[in-house]
């Protein structure tokens, strides 16, 4: 069942936000014209909760912060 699913997908460490916003972006890469669309939502929250994450493997890699230039008067 999907809810099982769902709490697999919980269960590897991301809250409901995550989980949605994955799905949302696996299901529009993975969906193929003619199939059923359920079945695209099924595969991805079946990846989810059997992949193993890493914090790296999510989020881009941090960069150098941005240089503090000084403020100029606007007159």
């Amino acid at each position: 069942m999907r809810s099982d699913q769902i709490h697999q997908a919980l269960s590897q460490g991301m809250n409901r936000f995550e989980v949605c916003q994955l799905v949302a972006k696996g299901v529009k890469a993975t969906h193929k014209t003619g199939g059923r669309f359920e079945d695209s939502i099924n595969d991805v929250l079946t990846y989810l909760g059997t992949h193993e994450r890493t914090q790296a493997s999510i989020h881009l890699p941090v960069t150098e912060a941005p240089a503090k230039k000084p403020l100029q008067p606007a007159a």
